[in-house]
């Protein structure tokens, strides 16, 4: 025992133990500087907005910022946009990330998937609008038929004016006009208030009110209803304000940094400025 004691407090002893505390802190002090330059620690990059991008330009852009990059194809078409184009990417553009950071690329299919037409005989607009935005047909208009009924789909004309089927193949993003009955008196429905609403939802929603999109105005150098919401309709919103079912709604879309106050009355004061 008193061999051990004599050993442990020599000083062959202590230079050993010192000397293996400094080996271990220069260890992990070299770990820690190493895991910070490889991984980018502290460092991080804005993801840039690649909307609408063919996606070798989009993959440049994320490169040249130091980012990666996986396309995944979408099952889902946008109309109006190349085939092959960037619809999405996540994390969303302006998003602060590591840099090396994956950035998943979702772009318009480059071949349009075939979907049956949804049953719609006797079925209320809203329900069948909605059963077609999930299988991304589009609804060019309404068309109020006199009948009986109101606000049931009568029939469905595809784009050549032909008469359609259900459960019959259309590929996604086929257009369609809607016959919907109107009553015998010429009804009249509410105008929904759509401000700030996305020009998407702002379609969905007038045709929920069996009402149809008129003209489409961009504020400003917007040009891309994807990001855009309403700044403006005509017929303007009115609380109780009622217009004839078929009717067109102009509307006033501009980006997502305009549209952040919309619903204030400053805001739509000064749409004549654009």
């Amino acid at each position: 025992m008193k061999h051990w004691l004599q050993f442990i407090f020599s000083r062959t002893f202590v230079k050993t133990v010192a000397a293996a505390i400094v080996v271990f802190a220069l260890t992990v002090f070299c770990s820690l500087w190493w895991l910070k330059t490889t991984t980018g620690h502290d460092q991080t990059v804005e993801v840039p907005n690649i909307k609408l991008m063919p996606v070798q330009q989009a993959i440049e852009t994320l490169e040249s910022l130091g980012l990666i990059y996986e396309v995944i194809d979408s099952t889902h078409y946008v109309t109006g946009i190349p085939k092959g184009a960037i619809i999405e990417s996540y994390p969303k553009e302006y998003s602060k990330v590591k840099w090396g950071r994956k950035i998943l690329l979702s772009t318009n299919p480059g071949r349009l998937p075939k979907y049956p037409l949804p049953n719609y005989k006797d079925q209320l607009v809203s329900y069948v609008s909605s059963k077609f935005a999930t299988k991304g047909f589009i609804i060019d208009s309404l068309v109020m038929v006199p009948d009986l009924s109101h606000d049931l789909v009568l029939r469905v004309l595809d784009a050549k004016g032909l008469l359609t089927q259900e459960q019959v193949l259309y590929p996604t993003g086929t257009h369609f006009v809607l016959q919907v009955s109107a009553g015998l008196d010429g009804r009249l429905v509410y105008l929904p208030d759509l401000m700030g609403l996305t020009y998407e939802d702002a379609v969905k929603q007038l045709t929920a009110f069996s009402l149809n999109s008129g003209a489409i105005i961009y504020t400003g150098t917007t040009t891309d209803s994807m990001g855009a919401a309403v700044l403006k309709t005509f017929p303007e919103y009115e609380l109780d304000l009622q217009v004839g079912a078929g009717s067109s709604v102009d509307l006033w879309l501009a980006s997502d940094s305009i549209a952040v106050s919309l619903k204030t009355n400053s805001t739509i004061d000064t749409l004549d400025e654009f």
